[in-house]
């Protein structure tokens, strides 16, 4: 272990009119105190100046001195700091000073011609107090700072004796349990806390307990500690004192249990979206064959009629018939698109990166073929890369361009764009159309199924390729808004998050 050399940390002023006596003592102090800061001064008047930029903790002073003399000097720095020890030099005949100076409280002197062991023995023992005093200076600090940390705790702290009664408790426990000022002490600490016989039977000889218990407040309400109750043994390893540290996790605990009864609400509710499900396709299997069969064979039941009995059939009942055989198409149409728009709701999704710009065209290509008589202008933006399930950006796609086809169909040239623009930092893509547009007082029912905008007169369709769009672009993270005017063409903004880290 390093031992500080002695009077380290510590200052000392020695003061000495007379040079060669002022050299030699400061050369013997160096050597034997070499952890001692030293200035010298060379009468009372300069020290008095040096004092209150050095600060010294300790003083050696001649005491007949020019200007000034040691014990005037030291008279003046007594009344600023009574606690401040000084050691004084003098010669035989100065022994009427000697008596003033100790009138003035200095207890140390050493007559010259300077004795260096007596000097030093002086300065030791001087030095040994004020590391004394220092010290417990320090543990006083300490103490304060550690009583301050008790009385300012967020937790509950109660301090007992070595047979466990209540010594101290801090004000987070009073505050915490509703204590009065002089109730728990003197008490049991068994006494104080839940199950408290039970932890005390444990840590009475010796151990450490922790855990949760629970009790009742006095406002009738349970709460809910964290607690932890330890020994303090003493320099001799006796028990001293116990500590228990308590903590309030009611509010914890009852999110917890709140937590806990969510998730049970939900696996309840997640096991009832699978009967959903399990309902949802089953249904879809009767939709698909049990009542699309009956279309099927009322469809070929129409037409067979048509052919065998149509020449003598009346003009009236030809209609109706041929009624009958446009709405069966019809029918089966819109199952088809319902089954569709359940199938792209419900299907696993597996991302990838994704092309849209080779994707819409295409698209725009087969709507070009589709409609060889129309004069279309498509604007795709090149290299339009994004990150989802390529089979229902797809549709996406096929929807908002077949829809920009459809609505501009009034147009003498229909003008349609594709591209990615940038909105607050993110990427946003959309389809822009020339086409009827559509009143934005409206616009919350473009996305609902089966909610249209314009009549079947104007423009034919289900209302449920829109849906499908929202349903999709909400599966991948992403938003779908539009924007448009009567007239004036309409525009569908979409976002797609990038693929998260893992």
């Amino acid at each position: 272990m390093t031992t500080a050399a002695p009077g380290s940390g510590f200052k000392l002023l020695y003061v000495e009119d007379d040079d060669i006596t002022r050299q030699t003592v400061l050369t013997l102090l160096e050597r034997r105190f070499p952890g001692l800061a030293i200035q010298a001064a060379h009468n009372g008047k300069e020290a008095m100046e040096l004092y209150g930029t050095f600060a010294p903790d300790l003083i050696v002073t001649d005491i007949k001195m020019p200007v000034m003399s040691g014990i005037e000097m030291a008279r003046r720095l007594l009344e600023r700091k009574p606690s401040l020890p000084v050691i004084v030099t003098s010669a035989h005949s100065d022994m009427e000073f000697l008596l003033e100076s100790i009138e003035l409280g200095i207890a140390r002197y050493v007559l010259k011609p300077i004795d260096s062991g007596k000097l030093f023995a002086s300065i030791d023992a001087c030095l040994t107090t004020l590391s004394l005093e220092r010290e417990l200076q320090e543990q006083q600090a300490f103490v304060r700072k550690l009583s301050r940390a008790v009385q300012q705790s967020p937790t509950s702290i109660v301090i007992t004796d070595p047979q466990g009664i209540v010594e101290y408790v801090n004000p987070k426990f009073r505050a915490f349990t509703g204590a009065a000022e002089p109730e728990p002490l003197g008490r049991p600490l068994a006494a104080l806390l839940p199950n408290g016989e039970e932890i005390w039977a444990r840590v009475k000889a010796g151990g450490t307990w922790h855990g949760e218990v629970e009790g009742v407040g006095r406002d009738g309400l349970p709460f809910y500690q964290s607690s932890s109750v330890s020994p303090v043994m003493d320099e001799s390893g006796a028990i001293a004192n116990f500590v228990a540290v308590q903590e309030d996790i009611t509010e914890r605990v009852r999110n917890e249990r709140e937590i806990e009864q969510l998730n049970l609400s939900l696996s309840a509710r997640a096991e009832e979206l699978e009967i959903a499900n399990r309902d949802l396709e089953g249904f879809s299997y009767t939709v698909s064959h049990d009542l699309r069969t009956p279309l099927t064979n009322i469809n070929g039941y129409c037409q067979v009629i048509l052919e065998l009995y149509g020449a003598t059939l009346e003009e009236g009942c030809k209609e109706f018939i041929n009624v009958i055989l446009n709405e069966t198409i019809s029918m089966n149409q819109l199952i088809r698109t319902l089954l569709e728009f359940s199938r792209v709701t419900r299907a696993e999704m597996a991302k990838s990166p994704v092309n849209l710009s080779e994707m819409a065209t295409l698209i725009a290509a087969a709507r070009q073929l589709a409609a060889p008589g129309r004069k279309i202008c498509f604007t795709i933006e090149p290299d339009l890369d994004a990150y989802g399930d390529p089979d229902l950006l797809k549709v996406v796609l096929e929807n908002l361009i077949s829809n920009a086809c459809k609505y501009s169909g009034k147009r003498e040239q229909a003008v349609i764009e594709f591209r990615r623009m940038e909105r607050d930092g993110e990427a946003v893509y959309l389809v822009r159309d020339n086409g009827a547009g559509f009143d934005m007082s409206q616009a919350d029912r473009l996305f609902s199924p089966f909610q249209r905008l314009h009549s079947e007169r104007e423009f034919n369709g289900f209302g449920v390729g829109l849906a499908t769009v929202q349903r999709i672009i909400q599966r991948h993270g992403g938003r779908v808004w539009a924007e448009g005017e009567v007239d004036q063409g309409a525009c569908f903004y979409f976002t797609l998050p990038g693929p998260q880290p893992k």
